[in-house]
C-alpha cells in the first residue's frame, strides 16, 4: 500500500514537473521541444493556449494508441490531462522574462526538470505517455526504438514548422539534452523499487 501511494504522488509530481518544464519554454521564447513546436502551431491557428492543444492532441492519440494495442494505464489518462493544464496555468500567473539570462536558463532548466519529471511518472509502471505509445507502436513494426522516436520527432517538428510553430536554439537545446538526461535518470530515481504486477511497461521507451 506505500509502495502504490508513491507511485501515485511520483506520478502526479512527475507530470507537473513536465508540464512545468514543458511551460518554461514557451516563457522563455527561444523555441520549444519538437511536439510542442506542433502544439504551438495548431494553438495559433485555433486560438488557444498551447496547454489546451496538448490536452485536445493527447485525447485523440490516447484513442489512436488505444487502437494501435499499446499498454495504456493511470499514468495514461493524467499524462493527457495534468501536462496540458500545469502549461495553461504556468502561462497565466507567470510573465515572460525580459532578461535575455534568465530567459537561457529556462532553456538550460527545462530539459532537466522534464527528464526527471519524465522518469518519476514513466518509472512508476502505471502507464506510458500517448506520445510515447505512438512510439512503441512504430517499434513494433520493426523499427529500433532510436528510429521510431527520431522519425516521430522530426515528423511533428518539420509540420510544426511548416505550420509557424516556435524553434529555435532552445528546440535544439532541448533535443540535444533531454535524451542523455532521461538515461541519466532511469536508473537513478526507481532505485530499489519493483515493478508491480499486472501493469506493462516498456523500460526502452
Amino acid at each position: 500500500m506505500r509502495e502504490t501511494s508513491i507511485r501515485i504522488v511520483a506520478i502526479l509530481v512527475g507530470l507537473v514537473m513536465f508540464g512545468v518544464g514543458i511551460g518554461a519554454l514557451f516563457l522563455a521564447d527561444l523555441g520549444v521541444g519538437p511536439w510542442d513546436v506542433l502544439h504551438d502551431a495548431i494553438a495559433g491557428l485555433v486560438d488557444r493556449q498551447p496547454g489546451t492543444v496538448i490536452m485536445g492532441l493527447g485525447l485523440l492519440l490516447l484513442g489512436l494508441v488505444a487502437v494501435l494495442r499499446q499498454p495504456i494505464g493511470p499514468a495514461t489518462v493524467a499524462n493527457v490531462v495534468i501536462i496540458g493544464s500545469t502549461v495553461n496555468v504556468l502561462l497565466a500567473v507567470v510573465e515572460p522574462p525580459s532578461s535575455l539570462a534568465v530567459r537561457v536558463v529556462l532553456v538550460v532548466a527545462a530539459p532537466l526538470v522534464v527528464a526527471f519529471g519524465s522518469m518519476l511518472y514513466l518509472g512508476a509502471c502505471l502507464g506510458t505517455g500517448v506520445r510515447d505509445g505512438l512510439m512503441t507502436a512504430l517499434v513494433d513494426t520493426g523499427l529500433s526504438i532510436r528510429a521510431a522516436r527520431t522519425s516521430l520527432e522530426v515528423t511533428v517538428l518539420l509540420g510544426g514548422g511548416l505550420l509557424g510553430g516556435s524553434y529555435g536554439i532552445g528546440t535544439l537545446v532541448f533535443a540535444m539534452l533531454v535524451g542523455p538526461l532521461l538515461q541519466l535518470f532511469r536508473q537513478r530515481v526507481w532505485a530499489g523499487y519493483s515493478e508491480p504486477a499486472g501493469w506493462v511497461y516498456r523500460r526502452g521507451s
